[in-house]
């Protein structure tokens, strides 16, 4: 679950706002997130390789085996990374600073 999804249910489990979202108000907000996510993710690695893309994230952030299926859906992110590296520091500064900015904003 995202973690503005978190910090909303955390409200409504401390009683801190009125209980007025229905027991599946989450669940359906959680599916607006990811259909979001995967269209964002579709964006940059095609619609094929977005679930993969996905899938590839999740299973990084649990500290998980991830198979090599994988991994070939999040390779373009993983090419983009290597040129921006390979074209040098100033380019490093500004990922840097782009993610800065990311980080604010969500």
């Amino acid at each position: 679950m995202s973690k503005d999804l978190d910090f909303i249910k955390s409200l409504y489990d401390d009683k801190l706002i009125e209980q007025y979202l229905d027991e599946d108000a989450l669940e359906r907000i959680q599916k607006r997130v990811d259909a979001r996510d995967f269209a964002l993710y579709a964006m940059i690695v095609g619609k094929e390789k977005a679930a993969r893309c996905k899938i590839f994230l999740e299973l990084a952030q649990n500290n998980k085996s991830i198979s090599s299926n994988y991994v070939k859906g999040y390779l373009p992110l993983i090419e983009i990374m290597d040129d921006i590296i390979t074209a040098g520091p100033s380019y490093i500064s500004q990922l840097k600073m782009l993610h800065q900015r990311a980080k604010k904003k969500g």
